[in-house]
């Protein structure tokens, strides 16, 4: 009985977690990822998740490994706003560096550059527009919140070749995220 119980689990876990219903579109204005790229967690990769955490009285917007269907991946990105996810406007949480980042790496040596590493620079407010009912699970609670924000972003590009430029762009990013909590 406790390995059905396990396996159930495990089942469970993995189908809720490659679900295409969470995703993240960003649109570039320009620069060498100009247009707009919508990324999905990846199917079979237990580390490609989209999600949203509350620490401290802000809430982060994160997901990581995600791709797109023709493949492109963007390696992390995170997005710092006050308070909890709740429809409406929140303001930003500065850091050091901005309201948050995100990292786009060619694995495949498929693209003109090595790296991109970009800071959300300008921290505009986030607007979470939809934010569904919690749900129990076995272990957590979960929810599906979406939202949008535009902001500008500050991008170091080390390029195949060697050299490094750094660009600033103005981003559009919506998403659908999970966001999960301990009972």
């Amino acid at each position: 009985m406790k390995h059905i119980f396990i396996a159930f689990l495990l089942c469970s876990t993995i189908a809720f977690s490659q679900s295409k219903k969470h995703f993240i579109t960003i649109t570039f204005s320009d620069g060498p990822l100009q247009g707009t790229h919508t990324f999905y967690p990846e199917k079979g990769n237990y580390a490609s998740q989209a999600n949203l955490e509350l620490f401290k009285d802000a809430s982060n917007v994160n997901a990581s490994k995600l791709m797109t269907k023709d493949g492109f991946q963007v390696h992390y990105i995170n997005r710092y706003f006050m308070g909890e996810a709740v429809a409406g406007t929140h303001n930003p949480k500065k850091s050091t560096s901005g309201c948050g980042s995100l990292n786009f790496i060619d694995l495949n040596n498929s693209k003109s550059y090595k790296r991109i590493d970009g800071d959300f620079t300008g921290c505009t407010q986030t607007t979470i527009t939809n934010v569904s009912a919690w749900k129990d699970g076995i272990v957590k609670k979960r929810r599906t919140v979406s939202g949008h924000f535009e902001d500008t972003l500050t991008m170091k590009i080390r390029n195949d070749d060697g050299s490094e430029q750094t660009i600033e762009t103005t981003v559009k990013v919506e998403f659908t995220v999970n966001e999960s909590r301990r009972k």
